[in-house]
């Protein structure tokens, strides 16, 4: 006979989840400090980032500033801030290369 898997309470894995997410913080060290696997711990990070994920809108509105109202330099980059558990992450590309922008967010974001 198997022994029995335990099972953690979806706010156990919360409250592990936002430890590993503190600045600074080792998920390892954190797994270890709970008597956890840190693989675990990192299965529940990429299961809870999907459904973080899944529940955001495909498409997301800016501001666009009046006409006249933008610099040159503002207006020949790409600059976007993504809201992240471990922090935000700040993109700033030139719009020559939007495509590759675009390739480097699709890549960034699955």
């Amino acid at each position: 006979m198997q022994p029995q898997r335990r099972s953690y309470s979806i706010s156990f894995k919360a409250q592990v989840i936002h430890e590993c997410a503190q600045p600074g913080a080792s998920i390892a060290n954190v797994a270890l400090s709970h008597r956890l696997n840190a693989n675990l711990v990192h299965k529940w990070i990429r299961v809870q980032a999907q459904k973080t994920t899944a529940l955001q809108p495909a498409f997301i509105p800016l501001p666009v500033p009046p006409a006249g109202a933008t610099s040159q330099a503002a207006a020949s980059a790409i600059c976007l801030e993504i809201p992240h558990p471990r922090g935000t992450v700040k993109v700033n590309w030139p719009t020559e290369n939007a495509a590759a922008c675009a390739t480097f967010l699709r890549d960034l974001l699955r």
